[in-house]
């Protein structure tokens, strides 16, 4: 089926205009402006299963229950009620969803104000989120390091398939194994619950200073609630590759998330180790992926020097952000 095909199944939408936006990491984007209103059309990639878009679509709808502050995506149904409709595209069997689309702006990195907002709407999202089971957890956990990515069946043998320094791989291999060791343990004693697990900047909507819109759900699973506040915080208060974190950026997106979250004295103990956590989880996934010919070396070369970036700098600052961490008040 083509894009106008596809489209036809919400007869609702009369005539519409059709524009594809910047193709995601795994999905396909359409902007549709028609009679009916404005839409997002997510023709979703051939690796995202079927139940997982169904507890996407499940979690959309316990959240629009919830009174929440921001808008969140909304699924269309079609013609025939449905939420989810699977096509094929070149003989390839596709599941394809539109959703209403949210008016706001996106987040500019550079602005405080927008960031201490981000890290609010963190904390009342994962508030929302505490009670929400999903019916068929289908995403590994990020400790469960093994199931990342199924072309990856033994984390361990990455440092060595990669062109580093033998100093660098053993780092690496040391890195590797200390999470591995320790990392279920973490959910035997930090809180688990749903995450949104792609917190990112360009998954937010803003309007003047304020978060008005969080995208893109799929990803979402039951995991710790302390690895979205870390991934996030370190999203929000760096540029990926480039930076290491901005002090005012952590201060004012911690503050933000404190308004409604406070994080327990063992998840801030836990800290640097579920920030290596998440950047293994993040390293493992882009090497399956460049292992499939879908991302490339370069990116996983400049993961791991992040990782060990953020590691040193954030072993000579921990104590500072335990205590960012731990203050309510931004000052």
């Amino acid at each position: 089926m083509n894009i106008k095909e596809i489209l036809n199944l919400w007869s609702f939408l009369g005539n519409y205009e059709i524009k594809a936006a910047k193709d995601g990491t795994n999905n396909s984007v359409y902007f549709v402006d028609s009679q009916g209103g404005q839409f997002i059309l997510k023709i979703y990639g051939n690796s995202t299963k079927t139940e997982q878009i169904e507890d996407e679509h499940s979690l959309l709808s316990y959240l629009s229950s919830q009174n929440i502050s921001f808008q969140i995506p909304k699924p269309t149904p079609n013609n025939s009620g449905e939420t989810i409709l699977q096509i094929e595209r070149n003989n390839i069997p596709l599941r394809v969803s539109l959703f209403a689309k949210i008016e706001g702006q996106n987040l500019d990195r550079n602005n405080l104000l927008q960031t201490r907002s981000a890290g609010k709407a963190l904390g009342e999202l994962q508030l929302a989120c505490a009670n929400f089971a999903p019916k068929i957890e289908n995403l590994p956990s990020w400790g469960d390091l093994y199931k990342i990515h199924p072309s990856v069946k033994n984390p361990l043998e990455i440092p060595q398939s990669l062109p580093l320094t033998p100093k660098q791989q053993t780092r690496l291999l040391n890195t590797f194994t200390e999470v591995i060791e320790v990392a279920m343990k973490l959910y035997n004693k930090l809180p688990v619950q749903t995450v949104h697990s792609d917190y990112m900047p360009f998954n937010i909507l803003v309007e003047g200073d304020s978060v008005v819109g969080v995208l893109d759900f799929e990803f979402s699973t039951k995991d710790l609630r302390l690895i979205d506040y870390i991934a996030a915080l370190d999203n929000f208060a760096s540029f990926p590759w480039q930076e290491l974190p901005r002090w005012e950026f952590l201060q004012a997106f911690s503050a933000g998330y404190k308004e409604y979250i406070s994080l327990l004295p063992s998840e801030i103990e836990a800290i640097s180790l579920v920030l290596r956590l998440s950047w293994i989880s993040s390293i493992i996934y882009w090497f399956g992926w460049f292992q499939e010919g879908k991302g490339t070396q370069k990116s996983v070369l400049e993961a791991v020097n992040k990782l060990f970036l953020l590691e040193d700098w954030f072993d000579e600052n921990l104590i500072n952000i335990k205590t960012i961490s731990e203050k309510s008040n931004f000052e």
